[in-house]
């Protein structure tokens, strides 16, 4: 019995001892199986980190955005993450989300300097959709100065933000502190801001502080031969800073030595732009006597009286809205005659007949690339241009940047189609339709909603089949074509039309018939960084694969195929508006590019680009001209002395416009001798 008791005795305690080691072994296990999820959690977060930063790399911003934003669900306090998925969006035109995440970040890390100065940049960033808000960018940078009082980035990004204020001397000074470090884009935008101020003498020193440091860096000899690598980066290469700004010092010489006379003493002949150059490819038509000084913005031709010569409205911008007559080839102001003396903070403006009574119409746009206004609908009667808006149906704030009338639905009432922002909720594409004197918002029913910011407009019959279509350029989206379908209906045929590749900012899209076979073809901008434009310029056989517009041939078949390296438009510009227009007479449209930007950092003339045969495109002629440093923010195209010939109406941008960058009216006059002059207001 004794024995029994002991044998189980040393089974219970066997069995205690089993469970306790079992018990033991199971909490470990348990931790351990812990500690392998939060390492799996790490795995995972890091992989999608670097797939995030892979897309960015590769410029997928849109696939890296949604990755970021992945893994801010794992941490949300990654900085790094908050910080590229910024950046991100800011690529992509979607500021406001932007301005969000960088706002969380600097709750994050208050002490962040690179969040600071990426807010600032947002802030202040003269874009489409942008919310523009140069006040609380101060404060951002002024945050930066505090947090990284030893770096020069604070000081240059506060003297862009004077600069695109107009605030010179303020933008001076910034520039000033930022060069003394030995930054060269700073000693290049103080040489840039003397020269605004008209003391192109005075910039000479800090261009060449800039060359002689670019010189010893490419090892450049001044014997006319380079000792050592190219001038500038090869094909596909990433700039530095320094070869940035030694190219836009070389340009800013060569204007400077247009004013002086000459180059200074000691440039050395690698940093000359050739004469050969400055000369037009072809005779151009253009002369040099000024005519008339128009108060710049952006403008619209129109026949506002029936008399056969087209009359321009220019929209004041920052100035009062100018209307001005067309007397049989002299322009008069009529502002006040035409009842619109004291109308202000106009954006641009559409002409057409919305009454179909056989005088065009004038509506008016507000506020541009930001925030919202009150558009105005003003009918023509007897050259009295009165406001219906009300009356019209089409009260209450919008934002607009375009503008354009069509008959859809061939009734011969042409419906209004604006674009612009998508604030509050509202489409950033909307169609009224006219139903005889009054709109009515018809955007849902007509399949139109849209998000993003539209910049430009356009409306032809690319498919041949009686209806008017509609082509739309959004900012950083690229273009979307829309189908008319009639009874209202549109149908969003981009991707199967062959349009997907067209994103990027851009300002300007283009229906017209490049070769004359009767289709419309498709052009659509892109505006390249400033060192992209000025290379193509100074190097007239560069080529680019990436920053230039693109041309779409119409194949008859409801898609397009580009055709932008074939035809020789594979450079890049600074496209603010494109105009396709027969400046030569020969039957063939050719191409204008109105170049330039929304802030006060660039300068690049206009160009004119010759259709040869529908074959290919050349440069011709610059507007003003090669040698005259401009800034234009659109342009127009008309015969305004029915001379045969389409004249050129130049918008400058409003903070340089009274800084040295021309605009204006300029005449010309085909292949025949020149019989009119080039009009420029400064």
């Amino acid at each position: 019995m004794k024995r029994i008791s002991l044998l189980l005795a040393a089974l219970v305690a066997a069995a205690f001892l089993a469970i306790t080691a079992l018990r033991w072994r199971a909490e470990p296990s348990s931790g351990s199986a812990v500690a392998d999820e939060a390492k799996q959690r790490i795995r995972h977060f890091w992989a999608v980190f670097n797939t995030a930063s892979s897309l960015r790399t590769q410029g997928r911003f849109r696939e890296a955005a949604e990755a970021y934003r992945k893994c801010l669900a794992l941490n949300p306090q990654h900085e790094d993450s908050l910080y590229y998925l910024a950046t991100s969006l800011h690529e992509l035109g979607e500021y406001e989300e932007a301005v969000r995440t960088l706002r969380r970040m600097t709750e994050v890390n208050p002490e962040s300097g690179r969040a600071f100065a990426q807010l600032g940049n947002t802030l202040s960033t003269p874009a489409p959709g942008a919310p523009l808000d140069f006040e609380a960018a101060r404060r951002a940078y002024q945050r930066n100065i505090e947090v990284n009082k030893e770096q020069a980035g604070p000081f240059l990004r506060l003297g862009m933000l004077d600069l695109n204020q107009g605030k010179l001397d303020d933008a001076l000074g910034h520039f000033r502190v930022a060069a003394a470090s030995g930054a060269p884009e700073a000693s290049y935008l103080v040489a840039y801001t003397l020269f605004l101020q008209g003391q192109p003498t005075e910039a000479i020193p800090f261009l060449r502080k800039v060359l002689g440091a670019y010189g010893t860096d490419k090892k450049i000899t001044g014997k006319g031969v380079l000792s050592e690598g190219d001038l500038l980066p090869g094909p596909g290469k990433p700039w530095t800073a320094l070869e940035r700004a030694a190219l836009k010092s070389i340009l800013l010489l060569h204007w400077i030595a247009q004013r002086t006379g000459a180059y200074p003493a000691g440039i050395i002949h690698e940093f000359h732009v050739p004469a050969a150059l400055s000369s037009p490819r072809r005779k151009s038509g253009l002369a040099a006597r000024p005519v008339f000084l128009p108060p710049g913005g952006r403008a619209a031709w129109g026949d506002a009286n029936n008399d056969g010569w087209p009359d321009l409205i220019v929209a004041g911008g920052d100035q009062p809205l100018a209307f001005h007559r067309n007397d049989h080839g002299a322009l008069r102001d009529a502002t006040q005659e035409a009842g619109l003396s004291g109308l202000r903070d106009v954006w641009d403006a559409a002409w057409g007949d919305y009454d179909a009574d056989g005088a065009l119409d004038l509506y008016l746009i507000r506020n541009g690339y930001w925030g919202g206004g009150q558009n105005r609908l003003l009918r023509n009667q007897r050259g009295m241009l009165t406001d219906v808006t009300e009356r019209a149906g089409l009260s209450g704030e919008r934002a607009t940047a375009r503008a354009l009338f069509a008959d859809f639905e061939g009734d011969g009432k042409p419906e209004l189609v604006e674009g612009g922002g998508s604030a509050k909720g509202r489409s950033s594409l909307r169609l009224y339709r006219n139903l005889g004197g009054r709109f009515s918002d018809q955007t849902r029913q007509a399949g139109l909603e849209a998000t993003g910011t539209a910049v430009d407009l356009a409306s032809g019959d690319y498919d041949h089949d009686g209806r008017p279509d509609l082509l739309v350029l959004f900012w950083q989206r690229g273009v979307a074509l829309y189908r008319n379908l009639g009874g209202g209906r549109f149908a969003d045929v981009t991707e199967p039309a062959g349009l997907r590749t067209t994103s990027g900012a851009g300002f300007s899209a283009v229906l017209f018939d490049y070769d004359k076979d009767g289709w419309l073809d498709l052009l659509a901008s892109v505006q390249a960084p400033s060192e992209d434009a000025i290379r193509c310029l100074l190097q007239p056989q560069f080529r680019f694969k990436r920053h230039t517009p693109r041309l779409y041939r119409n194949q008859r078949k409801g898609t397009f195929l580009e055709v932008t390296e074939q035809v020789g438009l594979d450079r890049s510009y600074g496209i603010m508006q494109a105009v396709a227009a027969d400046f030569d007479g020969d039957g063939w449209a050719d191409l204008l590019f109105a170049n330039g930007s929304l802030d006060a950092q660039r300068l690049e003339p206009s160009v004119v680009l010759r259709n040869e045969a529908g074959k290919r495109f050349a440069e011709w002629f610059h507007v003003p001209g090669f040698g005259t440093p401009a800034n234009s923010i659109g342009a127009v195209v008309a015969d305004f002395n029915r001379d045969g010939a389409p004249d050129i109406y130049l918008a400058s941008n409003p903070v340089l416009r009274r800084r040295g960058a021309a605009g204006g009216l300029f005449l010309s006059s085909g292949d025949r001798p020149p019989v009119a002059a080039i009009a420029a207001s400064q």
